[in-house]
């Protein structure tokens, strides 16, 4: 019998403390074993009580949220932390700040006031996360029904505490099945860490139908990432910096408020101009759109070229906005080819619209790979359909953008 999740809530209102513990239990496998009212206070029972999870609040006495996650970070990178926050400006800035220190995910205090539909809101939040967290502990996939079900079935995971350059590994093809690839012709792929390592060798992909694959300059970049996705965009466009020749668009899972700090956050960094979507907002060469938080957003050909349309739809794929949305979007509105990449996130989003777009015969795939992914559902759902051209990691990323664009 799979041990359960060890949990510990640190929050500074008791009533808070109390919600989360009830909320947390009530998932499949978790058991919350302490809990403290600042982040000091947190640190001390660390030492004692041997923990899976925190679930940590941003906004505390004493010692907060990000003061606390950058020591957990730094002396106990085995607990994954999970920040708890607000929906206000100054807390989206600070949540980006943590997910770069270390954090794996956040999840929002629900705004609802009826106690009972706030603690199901929090619990669709948090039950993915601690339940595919479970799940890698346990060394398996995860079993669980309803929401978990639904966002796939792939959980792999690694607690994103003090990031670590992963190992060289070799420049693989996605596996197409049923029909074996012919064999390629031999390129420097080399395990471990000594200086025979190559990580600027990319092999040229070859699909099932043994014909080798070669990415025509695309008229547009399409960008789908999730759980770890603000960091990995930051990596990726800052290596990009300014040489970006097409538009981009982004989706990244994220409630609103958030989208607009991390647009901010990754123009800054990167150089480009990354702007959060809003309606009407026209496309430009070495300009990135980033989906607008709680809103799908979608491509369509206004009087003046290309265009952002946002709107307020179903969750597809448990997600709004969906990476299949934006992609299917594109494939109606934009006849041109487009590169399509996927970077690390839970579930399976991102994987119907790379399909859709291969079948126009206009697309070329980048995956993020396993070794470098924060979590591997998305990119493994796109490699397990075959739909992947390169799986690359996530330093090598950016640089074949740029290559690619031309």
């Amino acid at each position: 019998m799979t041990a359960p999740l060890r949990v510990m809530v640190v929050d500074d209102t008791i009533t808070y403390r109390m919600i989360m513990k009830n909320v947390a239990e009530s998932i499949p496998g978790v058991q919350v074993v302490t809990s403290a009212n600042n982040g000091r206070v947190a640190l001390e029972k660390v030492q004692r009580d041997k923990l899976d999870v925190v679930l940590l609040d941003v906004e505390m006495p004493v010692m907060d949220g990000l003061e606390t996650l950058k020591h957990l970070t730094a002396n106990h990178p085995e607990i994954t932390v999970v920040m708890v926050s607000g929906t206000s400006r100054s807390n989206a800035n600070i949540i980006l700040d943590c997910l770069g220190a270390g954090a794996l995910d956040f999840v929002t205090k629900p705004v609802e006031s009826n106690a009972t539909r706030a603690k199901e809101a929090l619990r669709q939040d948090l039950e993915p996360i601690l339940s595919v967290i479970r799940q890698k502990r346990a060394g398996g996939k995860p079993a669980a029904p309803n929401r978990i079900a639904a966002l796939g079935t792939d959980r792999s995971v690694r607690p994103a505490a003090a990031p670590v350059a992963p190992a060289p590994a070799p420049h693989r093809t996605p596996v197409r099945t049923p029909v074996p690839p012919p064999p390629a012709p031999p390129v420097t792929q080399v395990r471990g860490t000594g200086p025979a390592a190559n990580h600027s060798a990319i092999p040229h992909p070859r699909p099932a139908n043994g014909r080798t694959v070669k990415p025509v300059a695309p008229d547009l970049l399409l960008i789908g990432s999730s759980t770890g996705g603000p960091a990995a965009l930051a990596k990726v466009l800052s290596t990009i910096g300014r040489r970006l020749t097409v538009p981009g668009l982004i989706v990244q899972h994220m409630p609103p408020v958030f989208t607009a700090s991390l647009a901010l956050q990754l123009s800054r960094s990167s150089g480009l101009e990354v702007l959060e979507a809003q309606e009407g907002l026209r496309l430009q060469p070495g300009r990135i759109i980033l989906a607008q938080g709680g809103r799908h957003m979608t491509l369509r050909q206004g009087a003046q070229g290309l265009e952002v349309g946002l709107n307020d739809g179903p969750k597809v794929n448990e997600c709004r906005p969906a990476v299949d949305v934006l992609f299917m979007s594109a494939l109606a509105a934009a006849p041109g080819h487009t590169l399509s990449v996927i970077l690390t996130g839970m579930g399976r989003d991102g994987a119907n619209g790379v399909k859709a777009l291969k079948q126009s015969g206009k697309n070329y795939c980048l995956t993020q790979d396993e070794q470098s992914c924060v979590v591997f559902g998305m990119p493994r759902s796109v490699e397990e359909m075959g739909l992947s051209d390169e799986s690359l990691p996530l330093d090598r990323i950016g640089p074949r953008i740029v290559e690619i664009c031309g």
